[in-house]
């Protein structure tokens, strides 16, 4: 006798009680065993092998010359998923047939017991039609449409109204067994059977058109919609159909009303199909059947997005092929148009959201396999959404099957390889778990039972098995779950997809410039389609995009799915030519790296957003380029905060890291967030200040840093005083860092000497990773003659005694920034009153005054209030109403006022000048004036550096460069004019306050 399980899947039945409580009694007792593996108690197993003729008074037969014995028979109920079920079953099918009819075929009983296993109502029908048994003992093969038509053109011979509906429902019964067995004996994966499921009915559909269109003289053709139309049928499914005829529209009218009524007729075995007519214009308000021509003005004029999505399913499947294949060619613009309004993408995604609002998902939730969040509705509508925006420019998307549509989106790039094989293997089992709760009774259902029994029939039904640890209904609870968790997920990535609008809008001349052309003719077109997008040089634009897009790699084929919807967004940027260009070096670049390609197609957005970002700046194209793994966060909008990039620097050094591996991490990480920073910018999501901001906490975040490394485990206190741009916290781009350096205790001023000098190496040095800032100690008492470290006692008697008037002037800025920051207070708590006295001196007004004037002279070249341009550019630095106009100004103010003013003591021109408007020593206007125009110029430095230009302080000349920057800053095109001339009003405002309070004693 054969082990328990033998030729079997591992099973332990979950009612074996016996089993379980007492292994060792299935070896005592090998009946009890034979009980065990069907799973029933020995009084229902005594009695059914009995009725199976392999049990008698004396128990078991073991043998039998015929081979059928209770051991053969159990092997063949234990290949079923559950056997105690399938026993049931086959003892019904004896009950009514006898045990002749079954006795001596172990591969029928195994086929009888797999179906009995799933389905009681498939027992009916065995039971119901003896036919069943020479089928299954036969060989399986797949039906071909017309083969089902044959069948059941012989059933309708000769019958009447009555008689044809019965014949076809036979023949519908059989077929749908037929494919039942080969699905549960695994002849046919899901899938298949779907397709075969949808065959069986066209076979059907054709007999019964064939008979309704008896005596009357008119085309029909019927078109199967839905699951019929996509061949992915279930077993139990309304099928969706319309009509169209050439012809008499009356006798059309009664061909569609017999052939309704012919499938709908109640028989014996139930109706054929319960076919639904009201996918047609106006649903049930509508003529059953229209002509070309009447489809024609419906479409063009009434018809709504949900109609146009429907027919993506179309498929005609019975009746006149040629008016069929018509009908297919007049549907296919609208379902494919040239351009779909961005409202149709909202309308789809509106419809998903009220299918999930429904009655039935309300009541069932989870267990709402089909409408459900997570389940197959999902799938089928983020595939459809992708069709409908991709398809009208790529034919190769266009099938009505869910699975083939998938596997085209993923082989053509619209969809990432993993993803699409996620949701392929996903609709796979959920469409499986549909296709075995309705075997079960032959019943339309969606809806997982609560109750346990019936759970645990239908996950055996699935595949699971009982295992020690879990049972098989706690198993399918577990991967159901986990199923509809990743297909929401990728549910939502998918079909809300922000770019999908942009998408849709694209025509298929956008297309075409992506797509290339072999053809001269479609070569020119595209050049010339380029050129009107706002190409400066579109062939070479043209070779760039054929660079990105040619060829049948996977970046090619994905980029063949974005650039469409990314060369609007070039368009529109200040350098489309240089965006595009600057696109294919970093795809290059970045060709190996699975981030890049994963990112892009998993986050179409990222596209737009480097669109936006390369079309104004080659450099953060550098930027990203080194630094791929911020292509994911790329349409974020946060940046991290000072406490977050301190925690990063900090972190850096906490790892154990020799000094050189570490300081290359301080470089990768600076110019990691300046890239990010720049994105933010140059996106619009950051201003000014937020760019300042983010600018000097991450100069602060790496000196500190810069610090802790230099210092090491060495007893010394060492601290950072930041002045200019970063003592301000408003450092720009291109800012170098100036800072003085005060350490104690006195005694170690060797140490303190190397850990300075370190601790600028760390940030200066330029290595492989290029550098992190350039640390500047110029403003150091007694500049690049003094130490690069003094103590707090040493800085501050240099001030009282030595100090230039313009060295006052600089401690304006001084902030503490890094380091010990007690050290840095005592410092600049003594340094205050030197800075700003009760009674300032007029000679330490004077000697600035002078100096300015002296800057002027020899870096403005020309005199006091002349100066604009140096060359034939204009400084935005140090020209007449340039940047240093305004931080002077408020500067000197700072020090008059400042000792009997406390609020003025503050770092930083902006602060600075709101503090002066408070205390009434500016005037509002003057303080506004001053103020715009600082930030104007400060905003355009930071984007002259971002566009590439090495001298930030000047103002370019030539009208492409000066269009850039000023599109970059918001100007509509070409706006190199306009800015010009803000910039020489603003200029002209700052110079006038200059004048007025800057030189007035």
């Amino acid at each position: 006798m054969a082990e328990p399980g033998a030729g079997s899947p591992a099973h332990l039945p979950a009612n074996a009680a016996e089993e379980r409580t007492d292994p060792a009694r299935s070896t005592r007792d090998p009946t009890s065993a034979l009980f065990a593996r069907i799973g029933v108690s020995r009084e229902e197993g005594a009695q059914s092998l009995s009725t199976l003729g392999v049990w008698t008074a004396d128990g078991p037969v073991w043998e039998d010359d015929r081979g059928w014995t209770a051991p053969a028979v159990v092997d063949a109920l234990t290949t079923a998923p559950a056997p105690a079920p399938a026993l049931r079953g086959l003892v019904r099918i004896v009950e009514t047939y006898g045990v002749a009819a079954v006795r001596g075929d172990p591969h029928l009983i195994a086929r009888l017991a797999a179906l009995a296993a799933v389905s009681d109502a498939l027992v009916d029908v065995a039971i119901t039609h003896p036919e069943v048994l020479e089928l299954l003992a036969g060989v399986l093969d797949p039906d071909l449409v017309e083969r089902v038509r044959q069948r059941a053109n012989q059933a309708l011979a000769g019958q009447d109204d009555e008689g044809a509906a019965a014949g076809l429902a036979r023949v519908q019964r059989l077929g749908l067994l037929r494919i039942a067995a080969r699905d549960l004996i695994g002849l046919a994966d899901t899938p298949s059977a779907s397709a075969e499921l949808a065959d069986l009915a066209a076979g059907l559909l054709r007999a019964a058109l064939d008979r309704a269109q008896r005596d009357e003289d008119v085309r029909v053709a019927v078109i199967g919609m839905g699951k019929l139309g996509g061949r992915e049928l279930n077993y139990v499914s309304d099928v969706d159909v319309m009509f169209v005829h050439e012809g008499d529209g009356d006798a059309a009218t009664r061909v569609c009303r017999r052939f309704l009524a012919l499938l709908r007729e109640r028989t014996a075995d139930g109706q054929v199909y319960d076919v639904d007519a009201n996918l047609r214009p106006e649903g049930r308000d509508g003529p059953l059947s229209r002509t070309l021509d009447a489809y024609r003005a419906y479409y063009d004029r009434w018809a709504h997005t949900w109609e146009y999505q429907a027919l993506l399913k179309a498929r005609p499947v019975a009746g006149d092929p040629e008016l069929g294949r018509a009908f297919a060619e007049l549907t296919a613009p609208y379902v494919w148009p040239d351009r779909r309004e961005r409202d149709a993408i909202g309308e789809i995604q509106a419809m998903k959201t009220s299918v999930e609002e429904s009655a039935a998902v309300q009541k069932a939730g989870s267990r709402e396999v089909k409408l459900a969040p997570g389940g197959i509705r999902d799938i089928e509508f983020a595939v459809q959404l992708l069709q409908l925006v991709h398809g009208r420019h790529d034919p190769a998307l266009r099938s009505p099957n869910t699975l083939e549509a998938l596997a085209s989106l993923a082989d053509h790039g619209y969809v990432d390889e993993g993803d699409a094989n996620l949701f392929g293997d996903a609709y796979q089992f959920l469409r499986t778990v549909e296709h075995r709760l309705q075997l079960r009774g032959l019943r339309r259902t969606h809806v997982v039972p609560q109750d346990e029994a019936r759970r645990d029939r239908l996950a055996r039904a699935c595949g699971f098995r009982d295992i020690r640890a879990e049972t098989a209904a706690s198993q399918f609870d577990r991967e159901y779950a986990r199923v509809q968790s990743y297909v929401r997920r990728l549910h939502e990535k998918l079909f809300y997809r922000p770019l999908l609008g942009r998408f849709a809008e694209l025509s298929a001349s956008d297309q075409l410039v992506v797509d290339g052309a072999e053809s001269e003719l479609g070569h020119q077109a595209a050049i010339e389609r380029l050129a009107a997008l706002g190409f400066a040089v579109p062939e070479r634009a043209l070779r760039d995009l054929e660079a990105l897009a040619g060829g049948v790699s996977r970046r090619a084929r994905l980029l063949r799915a974005l650039l469409p919807g990314m060369l609007a967004t070039f368009a529109e940027a200040p350098d489309p030519d240089g965006g595009l260009s600057a696109f294919r070096e970093l795809a290059e670049r970045l060709e190996k790296t699975p981030q890049f390609l994963r990112t892009l197609q998993d986050n179409p957005p990222v596209g737009d957003v480097l669109a936006r970002v390369l079309g104004q700046s080659r450099l953060v194209g550098e930027w990203l380029a080194r630094q791929p793994e911020l292509l994911p966060g790329l349409d974020g909008p946060e940046l991290p905060g000072a406490e977050d990039l301190q925690r990063q620097a900090q972190g850096l050094l906490r790892r154990g890291e020799e000094a050189a591996r570490a300081s290359d991490s301080l470089r990768r990480l600076k110019r990691r967030e300046i890239a990010r920073t720049a994105v933010a910018d140059l996106l619009g999501r950051a201003d000014l200040a937020a760019v300042a901001g983010q600018l000097t906490a991450l100069a602060e975040a790496s000196l500190d840093a810069g610090v802790t490394l230099a210092t090491g485990e060495l007893p010394i206190s060492f601290a950072v005083i930041g002045m200019g741009k970063l003592g301000g916290g408003e450092i720009g781009y291109a800012s170098d860092l100036d800072v003085i350096l005060v350490f104690e205790p006195a005694e170690a001023r060797a140490e303190a000497l190397e850990v300075a000098d370190g601790l600028v190496r760390s940030l200066s040095e330029i290595t492989r990773e290029g550098f992190a800032f350039e640390v500047d100690l110029g403003l150091r008492p007694e500049g690049r003659d003094g130490p690069i470290a003094r103590t707090p006692d040493s800085t501050v008697t240099y001030y009282r005694q030595w100090a230039d008037s313009w060295e006052f002037q600089a401690l304006t800025q001084a902030r503490h920034v890094a380091g010990d920051a007690s050290l840095s207070a005592r410092v600049l708590e003594a340094l205050t009153p030197l800075v700003y006295p009760v009674e300032p001196s007029s000679a330490r007004e004077q000697a600035i005054r002078q100096m300015k004037a002296r800057v002027e002279r020899e870096r403005a070249g020309g005199r006091r209030g002349i100066g604009v341009r140096r060359g034939d550019r204009t400084d935005l630095k140090l020209g007449p109403g340039g940047l240093a106009d305004a931080e002077w100004t408020a500067q000197l103010l700072q020090l008059r006022h400042g000792g009997t003013h406390e609020s003025l003591r503050v770092p930083g021109t902006l602060p600075a000048l709101d503090a002066l408007e408070r205390e009434v020593i500016l005037e509002a206007r003057e303080a506004a004036w001053l103020r715009d125009g600082w930030r104007q110029l400060a905003r355009i430095r930071n984007a002259l550096y971002l566009a590439g230009h090495r001298e930030t302080g000047l103002l370019p000349t030539g009208p492409g460069q000066l269009d850039h920057v000023a599109r970059m800053l918001g100007y509509e095109a070409p706006g190199g004019q306009a800015l010009t001339e803000d910039v020489g009003r603003a200029m002209r405002r700052v110079r006038k306050i200059h004048e007025r309070r800057f030189y007035a004693g």
